[in-house]
């Protein structure tokens, strides 16, 4: 039985594109085109993640609850910014994790074994869809617990 080899195949069967080749460019394109929209909101989220556990180390010898979270709620704004539409129907930049100060949990509780601290809050991000001329909102929650006692490293040396 005959091999057939590329020269020996019709002109018509060389250099096409299927079905299948048409579906994995597809398959790509969509996933470059969400990975373009929604890694950096993903981004600023673990970020922001990252700076509630660092305020969260901190309590652990800074007893002063308020300004940590006046700190932390400052640090969370500046992390990124988002462009929307104002009242007046002009551009404007907000930050992407806007919160008020009641609008984040934070409580310490000494009265255990070992003191932990707990912060909580939600965010909501708008987000753009280019190409599509929609935008959708992306609801994110961080909720944290954490044991803040003094570790017992031994005799110091």
């Amino acid at each position: 039985m005959p091999s057939l080899s590329p020269s020996s195949l019709p002109r018509s069967a060389r250099g096409q594109i299927t079905w299948v080749t048409a579906a994995i460019l597809a398959a790509l394109l969509g996933g470059g085109y969400l990975a373009w929209v929604w890694v950096p909101v993903y981004i600023v989220d673990f970020q922001a993640r990252q700076v509630v556990r660092d305020f969260m180390n901190r309590a652990v010898k800074d007893r002063n609850d308020d300004r940590l979270r006046a700190d932390m709620i400052r640090r969370l704004e500046m992390l990124a910014t988002d462009q929307v539409v104002d009242e007046r129907g002009e551009p404007a930049t907000v930050p992407a994790v806007a919160l008020a100060p009641g609008d984040v949990v934070w409580e310490r509780d000494t009265s255990g074994a070992a003191p932990t601290l707990h912060v909580a809050f939600d965010y909501v991000r708008v987000v753009e869809l280019p190409f599509l001329d929609r935008t959708v909102e992306k609801a994110f929650t961080v909720d944290f617990t954490q044991d803040i006692s003094i570790p017992d490293w031994g005799p110091s040396r």
